[in-house]
């Protein structure tokens, strides 16, 4: 009876262990970090991280890390790390040749986004960069070949997350520890055909997804992702229409946060079921005799 009453007790230890998130949440944060605290969203980041959710903020101060560091970014970043939050830094790579949008140089080099990202390293001490208009297709690889050796030479410990918003062509996912995959609406994520052409990349596949208006239809993207074992997600009730998706926070994200902490831990898990049969034999055993 002490054997059964120990195994017991262990069990219950078990299940009441934290959850961890099953997904990472890749936060697009293209907010500013006001000095009001009643208005700085990076505050919810810091409070998500002191949950024990594994966020990482995408920081973007000016189109990437601007012309200087920014006090109001160094407080808020600092506070968010030390509750155990990541930040990387934004950079835009122009699809790896001319295809820039009007509002910035319609070119780029691999000297000028390995530039940026030591801004970031210098002024931020970021955990990894963002690379924004990844291109997908085979001509553009030695640009991003070019920028991935940069990167892991300069910061081995770094995070790579791109993001060419499509499945790229084969010999992308190297380059990256992460590639996000998929940034659409709600309706073309849970209606195209992105979930069912995953291959075994899924764990370094990611997806940022808009128009994602209730609650229910978040939970609905963030169990798709565990189902499909994605690796990174974001979602966000901001529309297209507002001009950027990404100002804000989602209305739902403390919703959004438990959503992602839905799944224990796969050994807490394995854990748990294999002291429940331990247990089933014990008492099988104690009723035969």
């Amino acid at each position: 009876m002490k054997r059964l009453k120990t195994l017991l007790a262990t069990l219950a230890l078990t299940a009441a262990a934290p959850f961890a998130s099953a997904v990472e949440i890749v936060v697009p944060a293209y907010f500013y970090p006001s000095w009001m605290p009643e208005l700085n969203e990076w505050h919810q980041l810091t409070w998500a991280a002191q949950q024990g959710a594994n966020v990482t903020a995408i920081m973007n101060p000016a189109n990437g890390p601007g012309l200087s560091s920014n006090s109001d970014y160094v407080a808020s970043i600092n506070e968010f790390r030390a509750a155990g939050g990541k930040v990387i830094g934004y950079v835009y790579t122009c699809y790896g040749v001319n295809h820039c949008t009007p509002e910035v140089p319609p070119t780029r080099s691999t000297s000028e986004v390995l530039a940026d990202a030591e801004k970031y390293a210098s002024w931020y001490h970021v955990d990894g960069v963002f690379l924004d208009e990844m291109a997908t297709q085979p001509g553009a690889l030695p640009f991003y070949q070019t920028v991935s050796n940069g990167l892991r030479s300069a910061h081995p410990g770094w995070e790579i997350v791109g993001n060419p918003g499509v499945t790229p062509t084969a010999g992308y996912n190297g380059l990256a520890n992460t590639l996000m995959s998929f940034e659409g609406s709600y309706s073309d994520f849970v209606g195209g055909s992105f979930l069912s052409g995953l291959s075994t990349h899924a764990a370094s596949t990611g997806a940022i997804v808009h128009s994602v208006a209730t609650v229910a239809q978040m939970q609905e993207v963030m169990g798709l992702a565990r189902q499909y074992g994605l690796g990174a997600i974001y979602v966000t009730d901001g529309t297209m229409a507002s001009g950027n998706p990404y100002l804000h926070l989602p209305s739902y994200w403390r919703a959004e946060v438990a959503a992602a902490a839905a799944v224990p831990e796969p050994a807490s898990a394995a854990m748990a079921a294999g002291g429940l049969l331990v247990l089933l034999g014990a008492l099988r055993s104690r009723r035969v005799r």
